[in-house]
């Protein structure tokens, strides 16, 4: 496992990710890492402002993994250069960074089922060592760190056509829900083994139509107790106490509470909710009233919103859904001093505002602007731009989509992302292209899953003016992992299911065997089930 130091001003010192997936795997794997990411760049506030107040400054990050192996077809009798690899597991990671909240939302992760089988599956190793990595990059002082994601069971969210080939294991809504949970379990204990002892992580599990911890418990490791009072895992949701994180008055109206992810439902029912008393942004017909009080006339608080959820059609059309957080606590109450925030450097930076400072600069900055800016009109109007003239200069074309300038932009000290070498950084316009070209190829076919991923290698190294073979590090776990090691992955040595790209396969039995069994069987019920009438003797 990857090590874990602090210095002496307390900042995270982890590995690069590709050292730290190696220490996560087992030695006899090897694969090729791909990692991209985007700045930080404002966003739409995370969070409905309260009545009267302005939406909080909010700061979003794009972070892309995907994992490749060899084309068995390809890897045989060929040099290791010019064997050709398809895509085994993605995973996406949406970051927003507020003033006092940093959270981590797992938009998507998939596999394509062309993983050989193994025991115990790498895929579990490589999310938690992903969410792992990215979330002590992320921890900051006097930031809050929270882990979300909503699991809902999809035969494909990035690679389209992969679920078509049976050997892709498409987990169940039960499966799926607990697999998530295993993944975020190992981060719990992964913390517990780090000897920085004033932080810790808190699990909480909410269930739609499943109401409490007993009916929830199904879904949870066997062993949730972390000591004698604190269980792991808690059923029901951390937004009001993130709610008083943020510095949200307790009268504060639950549309408040309530973040809205991209493609989540609750974000979905957050919208009805608001259309119909007319709170929406773009709402021109909203009366004042509603407006100034901010509340829903059918939910009034949290524990509604949740009880009207499980009618909705996302949560009540005879599959489990699950919403799951990892909050980050701490053993010590902190003073939110939101002055001594670092400020943001760079553009590779994952947004730590400083908005205190932003505020006061702002403040004092106010009658020098105004001054500055009656100065300004009255030189533009005194002042006429020139007509151009001379012979017209082409410009030089440039890569869209992409900044192949990464070194030089100044490294900030605290708060980066991601080594130089870890991957490139691209634009959003450039990520958001990278992404549709994937979810528009085709991976129903090992042979066609090795030249989608050449073509979407080679559209995204393009952008960034690298080349497809320049992009991407291979790597060979170092782990010494067993199965019998593998599979005990909830504290109290009960074999856990970590399974999501590679199908589980139970031992078949030889056909003359069964079919003896059965026959054995049937004759053995009829022997003792079977009652012969007593035949009359003849006189």
């Amino acid at each position: 496992m990857a090590s874990f130091t602090s210095d002496s001003e307390g900042n995270t010192k982890t590995p690069r990710l590709r050292d730290a997936l190696a220490a996560a795997l087992s030695r006899d794997f090897r694969c090729r890492i791909r990692y991209t990411h985007t700045p930080a760049k404002p966003c739409e506030s995370l969070f409905s402002a309260p009545p009267g107040e302005d939406p909080e400054r909010t700061k979003l990050a794009s972070h892309f993994l995907t994992i490749s192996t060899p084309l068995q077809s390809s890897a045989d009798g060929h040099r290791e250069a010019d064997v050709e690899h398809h895509f085994v597991f993605a995973m996406e990671v949406l970051v927003y960074t507020t003033r006092k909240l940093t959270t981590l939302f797992i938009s998507k992760a998939d596999s394509t089922g062309y993983l050989p089988y193994r025991r115990p599956s790498p895929i579990k190793a490589i999310a938690t060592t992903f969410l792992t990595w990215l979330s002590d990059r992320l921890r900051h002082p006097r930031k809050r760190l929270v882990i979300s994601l909503f699991a809902r069971a999809q035969p494909a969210y990035l690679f389209p056509g992969s679920a078509i080939k049976g050997d892709k294991h498409v987990l169940t809504d039960h499966q799926l829900t607990g697999w998530w949970v295993r993944v975020l379990d190992s981060l719990i204990l992964r913390k517990a083994e780090v000897p920085e002892q004033d932080r810790y992580w808190q699990g909480y599990i909410t269930v739609p139509n499943f109401n409490n911890m007993a009916e929830v418990r199904r879904f949870l490791p066997p062993n949730n107790t972390s000591s004698p009072r604190t269980p792991r895992w808690k059923c029901g949701d951390p937004l009001q106490e993130l709610a008083v994180t943020r510095g949200l008055p307790e009268t504060a109206p639950p549309r408040c509470l309530l973040p809205r992810f991209p493609d989540d439902p609750k974000g979905r029912f957050i919208q009805d909710l608001d259309d119909e008393v007319g709170l929406t942004e773009d709402t021109v017909t909203a009366s004042p009233s509603k407006k100034k009080s901010g509340a829903w006339l059918s939910v009034k608080n949290l524990d509604t919103f949740w009880t009207v959820m499980e009618a909705r059609q996302e949560c009540s059309s005879g599959q489990v859904v699950g919403f799951l957080w990892l909050v980050q606590e701490s053993h010590q109450t902190e003073p939110h001093d939101v002055t001594a925030d670092v400020p943001v450097q760079g553009s590779q930076s994952i947004g730590l505002i400083d908005h205190a400072s932003l505020d006061t600069q702002q403040s004092q900055s106010q009658p020098s602007q105004t001054s500055q800016s009656s100065i300004d009109s009255q030189a533009s109007s005194q002042k006429r731009r020139g007509r151009l003239t001379g012979p017209i200069t082409a410009r030089q074309p440039r890569l869209k989509g992409g900044s192949s300038n990464i070194s030089a932009t100044s490294e900030p000290s605290f708060g980066l992302i991601g080594d130089k070498s870890d991957g490139p950084m691209l634009t959003n316009e450039g990520y958001d292209c990278a992404m549709q070209t994937l979810l528009q190829l085709d991976f129903s076919s090992a042979e066609e899953a090795a030249r989608s991923t050449a073509r979407w290698v080679s559209d995204v190294s393009g952008m960034v003016g690298l080349t497809a073979e320049s992009w991407g590090t291979d790597i060979r776990g170092t782990a010494e992992i067993t199965a019998q090691t593998g599979d005990v992955q909830n504290g109290n040595g009960a074999p856990a299911t970590n399974d999501l790209g590679s199908l589980v396969r139970k031992k078949k039995r030889k056909v003359d065997d069964s079919i003896d069994t059965a026959v054995l069987t049937a004759a053995e019920t009829t022997h003792v089930n079977t009652l012969v009438g007593r035949k009359k003797v003849k006189a």
